[in-house]
């Protein structure tokens, strides 16, 4: 079974999750991804309720009526609960979180990785999950673990089904967290410190039913948009 992963298209607001329609770029950057997904067969696709994502759907899969027609729609896949700094930019994120960064990173220069948790009894095929010592949580809101268990029945509900190639238009931080789970401490510390997931790129992972076990094919993989410079303007990754 193959997993396109894919992630949204820029929304039309720089702020941090709250949930608004795609902007001209994010239209753009669909299209290009309806026509990169056309090279791959799609038996159906999942999507977050989310606006910015469900619009990103219905572009990349406009062709294809019966896909459209038959969206998977799932609360549980949206994008990572910011709690009371939803709404807020990246730059006070990345303020509030400083002191937290400095010292995962720290921490991970002297290998201090802690594995498997209790979560590893909701699902076998989730293996070793990464878990930082001092685990990120958005005040009032969620961390990694909170948004992976709300996701691991979606992923059963994947595994379980007789389909062989499933299309999800999701969010940057479902994506990641997945990863993280999947993969290991050294794709968490990737993601955490330098890996930035593109709008529309694609991550491909497959499930082996007779291994029973998830591999990964490509990450963060997106095409280069040639653009109109007006639509190039105020360049952000939302």
């Amino acid at each position: 079974m193959n997993i396109y992963l894919i992630r949204h298209g820029r929304q039309n607001s720089p702020k941090c999750n709250i949930d608004v329609p795609l902007d001209e770029m994010g239209r753009w950057q669909a299209k290009l991804l309806a026509k990169r997904m056309k090279l791959y067969p799609v038996d159906v696709v999942y999507c977050s309720d989310l606006i910015r994502a469900k619009e990103t759907a219905q572009i990349a899969f406009e062709d294809d009526p019966e896909l459209l027609q038959n969206i998977q729609i799932r609360p549980e896949l949206q994008e990572m609960n910011f709690g009371a700094l939803t709404g807020k930019p990246d730059e006070d994120l990345k303020k509030y979180y400083s002191g937290y960064y400095d010292r995962q990173l720290e921490l991970f220069q002297e290998g201090r990785i802690a594995r498997g948790t209790a979560l590893d009894e909701i699902n076998e095929w989730i293996g070793e999950y990464f878990v930082p010592p001092e685990e990120m949580w958005y005040p009032e809101g969620e961390n990694g673990a909170m948004l992976l268990e709300r996701l691991a029945p979606v992923i059963q509900e994947w595994v379980e089904s007789d389909q062989h190639d499933i299309a999800v238009v999701t969010h940057g931080g479902v994506i990641r967290i997945l990863m993280c789970a999947l993969f290991g401490g050294d794709f968490a510390k990737r993601l955490m410190f330098g890996t930035s997931l593109e709008n529309c790129s694609i991550t491909q992972i497959h499930f082996d039913k007779h291994l029973h076990g998830f591999y990964l094919d490509r990450f963060n993989d997106y095409a280069h948009i040639e653009a109109e410079p007006a639509l190039l303007r105020g360049h952000w990754k939302r």
